[in-house]
């Protein structure tokens, strides 16, 4: 019997460390810490199923991030049903390829894989691209974060100093040494390559460091954001810290890329 995509799964590891996935989109859509509480955010009203989006957790975005470039907004994966190649305790992997659907949105050979792992304080993913067709193609790609803010107090820091550009109107500003996180903000930070914290009076800090993802992406939409699948006052719920590559890297026929984030928690 056919497994539907949209259907959640459970994965909790030995130590209690525990992950939540979904085929659609390649989705991590919960991500437990063992003995501890939930770090990321997922929409009350997320939409799953063909052509939708889940809204919250770890989307997957390939090959365009946000609108830079001819393509739908974020590219091609996050909104249709991947293979799910490896799951057990704490640890999941998934798959997907181009199909005639894909192509005709964009039309080169790939395989994307997602690994998830969870084990005590730490989750860890990778992305593989691989170019699987007989001519060279670009890209560029984000694993978009949502990460569950508990106090309003919540701040960011590791960017301070940087130049950021803002994603709705290009302006360039340079970013405070601590920000707030429920600020209303949309800015691209690039070249930004060391360790970024979360710091929750509640909840405890985490800590976001990340391989082939050279850049950051920090989104808060702020009230009155007019979003569908986001109730009024959800954004007061989770800040977004996004590994990205922002700038096209090309990809040989048969040549792949990987990234990785590694997520720490710790206790106050």
């Amino acid at each position: 019997m056919a497994i539907d995509p949209c259907s959640s799964q459970t994965l909790t590891g030995p130590d209690g460390a525990e992950l939540v996935v979904c085929a659609h989109g390649g989705h991590v859509t919960g991500w437990t810490p063992a003995g501890g509480r939930g770090r990321l955010w997922l929409s009350p009203t997320a939409e799953c199923g063909p052509g939708l989006a889940i809204r919250g957790g770890v989307p997957v975005i390939f090959p365009q991030f946000a609108g830079r470039g001819p393509l739908p907004k974020h590219g091609v994966a996050r909104n249709r049903a991947w293979a799910v190649v490896d799951s057990g305790p704490g640890h999941w992997a998934a798959r997907l390829e181009d199909d005639e659907k894909t192509r005709d949105i964009w039309p080169h050979a790939f395989e994307l894989v997602l690994t998830a792992r969870a084990a005590g304080q730490t989750l860890d993913l990778e992305l593989t691209a691989r170019n699987t067709g007989d001519s060279a193609w670009d890209f560029t790609a984000a694993l978009h974060s949502y990460f569950t803010v508990g106090d309003s107090g919540a701040t960011i820091a590791g960017l301070g100093g940087r130049a950021a550009s803002d994603n709705a109107d290009g302006r360039t500003t340079v970013l405070d040494e601590v920000l707030r996180a429920l600020d209303t903000r949309d800015v691209s930070v690039e070249g930004a390559t060391g360790p970024v914290l979360l710091d929750d009076p509640e909840l405890g800090r985490l800590t976001v460091t990340a391989n082939g993802f050279p850049d950051r992406v920090v989104w808060n939409p702020g009230p009155g954001h007019g979003l569908g699948d986001v109730p009024a006052g959800g954004e007061s719920g989770f800040v977004c810290i996004e590994p990205a590559l922002l700038e096209p890297v090309e990809l040989a026929p048969g040549s792949a890329w990987t990234g990785t984030v590694r997520v720490e928690a710790g206790i106050r």
